[in-house]
């Protein structure tokens, strides 16, 4: 048996506390990364797609004399089927157009899918896209319209 001196028997010491602390350390970190908190992914989906309908309706149209994309909404919504504001355009096809290439340029390149609907009645929406999806979080908002309360909805899916 070899006798260690005081010095070498302190740093041997030393030497498994420090192992047995990294030990532990890397045991709770890897049982922390399986632990997503359910409720964090659902406030962060429920931001994005409030942030995303905010954005959408404030935003100008390039083509329409520097109109909103909600005032184009509420045109459609009182004319459907008439020449809109956009250069001759019809408004609905207009802020159909324009709502792809900002959903493009976004939710789709971050690989998000989504739905997204204006509406009276759900059952019946007046645009539509993006692709249906079972577990989501969704976002509504109300754009008063000359024929009532028009809905603008985004859904998020998991």
């Amino acid at each position: 048996m070899v006798k260690m001196k005081k010095g070498q028997q302190e740093i041997m010491g030393l030497a498994i506390v420090m192992v047995l602390i990294i030990i532990g350390i890397l045991v709770i970190a890897k049982l922390n990364s399986f632990e997503k908190a359910p409720y964090k992914e659902d406030y962060k989906q429920s931001k994005i797609a409030s942030s995303m309908l905010n954005t959408l309706l404030a935003t100008t149209s390039r083509d329409c004399n520097g109109l909103s994309m909600m005032q184009i909404l509420q045109n459609c919504a009182g004319n459907p089927n008439s020449p809109g504001l956009c250069n001759g355009d019809n408004s609905c096809s207009h802020f159909e157009q324009q709502a792809k290439e900002i959903f493009g340029n976004t939710l789709e390149s971050w690989k998000v899918n989504y739905e997204f609907s204006i509406f009276y009645d759900e059952e019946n929406p007046i645009i539509e896209l993006g692709k249906q999806c079972m577990n989501k979080k969704s976002e509504l908002f109300p754009v008063p319209a000359e024929s009532g309360v028009l809905f603008v909805k985004l859904d998020l899916c998991r």
